[in-house]
């Protein structure tokens, strides 16, 4: 049985594996973006427009299986060769529709629409891979995934950088060097997809299963939690999408420098989502507490990143990228966007929580509508004004939008759950941030970037583990 014990392990594991992946992401984010922001914008929009098609693969299907897996009212190996047989038809699906819709985009360049296809690829193997993940998640065993996604993008970083470099093929520039960079990612997703179908395969026989029964069942349950994945990957990636359509690659480099740094934050909520669900799929006294737990967690570690990133946004872009990618006279630059994106860090990780909350309820319809408002909006809110503000209407609007989410989630909750509200509890996280927020602004600290993260990690560090005993880590 999951403990709260095993879920802050299986989360830090996690966490431990995304700081590896971050690294190797930012070290590929480097390179690429050097090569200026319209090749930058391509690379990001050619897996941009994937992820969205990504989904349809997925339809919601993760999360099914982690339950089902969790409940033991079904065989770990008839749940997962059933899913892993659905997302495998969906994925070869979304490819196509991806690939084929990309060519009737005239804004895009040849470069991108091949691209698209090659980064098709990519996606598929790592949908298959996050399906045999499921019976990882669902016995918390949750590190091996994350060991083995840390080393494709160690991979993935050291191809990267051995194509720029002309270490291991000639060197070229151009469509080339772009499409070597885009078949470097098939490579790794390779990898990746190997090592999770080695740890799979030591938990549970991995065979394809066609149960017509728990098909039909299945796809009953997930195809509103599937669309609402649909509906809510549209809304935050929808600035991408119409900012390619709208304002050209260039502009889709600028923000997406600081897409990327948020996306690396958000996944850690996804992750705590996912460690959270099978405790949250148990009786209504231990979902009630768990979800107490697992919100002021969500504070816990969401509101340091918040605070962190907006004092050194213009240090973290700058050491991401370049100064091309920084703010002008007559263009926002990454650090601003950030700058504004980053407090949606905080709505997110509670959003993702009460998210599988509410999944484990089956509750999948009423989040279908809640993210068709979200996207309704965003998309409106964008194609209104992008064309008058640019780039800062697309973040402003984000943030909006996930503030809406929140607020409709946290509604639907209440009448789902009564979790109890430990005040004190919260007084402490409030009491740490504060204290975090002060010392940033102290004189040298707020100057040195590096300093700030060390002095920042042991101070905060340190006043979690004075106080984990009530705070019940």
């Amino acid at each position: 049985m999951a403990t709260n014990r095993n879920v802050i392990t299986n989360t830090f594991a996690q966490f431990g594996g995304k700081v590896g992946t971050v690294i190797a992401s930012f070290i590929v984010v480097k390179i690429v973006s050097g090569y200026g922001t319209e090749f930058y914008g391509d690379y990001v929009t050619a897996y941009e427009f994937l992820a969205f098609f990504g989904v349809f693969a997925d339809a919601g299907l993760f999360a099914i299986a982690v339950r089902d897996i969790s409940r033991k009212a079904q065989a770990p190996g008839f749940v997962l060769g059933n899913i892993l047989a659905m997302r495998l038809a969906l994925i070869l699906l979304a490819v196509l529709a991806a690939g084929f819709a990309a060519q009737f985009i005239p804004t895009y360049s040849e470069a991108v629409k091949t691209g698209i296809w090659i980064t098709g690829l990519s996606m598929g193997l790592t949908i298959i891979a996050g399906s045999l993940s499921a019976i990882l998640q669902a016995r918390m065993k949750i590190h091996l995934f994350s060991g083995s996604l840390v080393t494709a993008k160690v991979v993935l970083a050291t191809l990267v950088f051995a194509l720029s470099t002309g270490l291991l093929l000639p060197p070229t520039s151009g469509i080339d060097l772009f499409l070597r960079f885009l078949w470097a990612g098939v490579v790794s997703n390779v990898i990746f997809c190997a090592l999770i179908f080695f740890w799979a395969r030591r938990e549970v026989s991995v065979t394809l299963q066609f149960d017509q029964t728990y098909w039909r069942d299945t796809i009953r349950t997930s195809l509103p939690y599937g669309l609402a994945l649909v509906l809510q990957t549209l809304y935050l990636r929808a600035d991408l999408i119409i900012i390619s359509l709208l304002l050209g690659s260039a502009s889709v480099g600028i923000y997406g420098v600081s897409a990327r740094v948020l996306e690396s934050f958000l996944v850690l909520g996804v992750f705590f989502g996912q460690a959270l669900l099978p405790k949250l799929a148990g009786n209504d006294h231990e979902a009630d507490n768990t979800l107490q737990w697992g919100l002021e967690k969500a504070g816990l570690f969401a509101l340091p990143i918040i605070i962190g990133t907006m004092a050194f946004s213009g240090d973290i872009i700058k050491f991401l990228s370049s100064t091309e990618y920084l703010t002008t006279a007559t263009q926002i630059g990454s650090e601003q966007l950030l700058y504004i994106l980053v407090p949606t860090v905080l709505f997110a990780f509670i959003n993702q929580i009460f998210t599988f909350a509410l999944v484990s309820k089956n509750q999948q319809k009423k989040l279908l509508l809640i993210n068709a408002i979200a996207l309704a909006l965003n998309i409106s809110l964008n194609f209104y004004f992008i064309p008058q503000y640019g780039l800062l209407a697309a973040a402003v609007s984000t943030v909006i939008c996930e503030a809406l989410v929140f607020a409709f989630l946290f509604r639907l909750a209440r009448k789902n759950f009564t979790w109890p509200v430990k005040w004190s509890n919260w007084g402490l996280i409030i009491m740490a941030n504060i204290g975090l927020y002060a010392g940033l602004k102290l004189p040298y600290i707020n100057d040195n970037l590096l300093l700030a993260v060390a002095v920042s990690a042991v101070y905060y560090l340190g006043f979690i583990a004075y106080f984990r005993k009530q705070l019940q880590l």
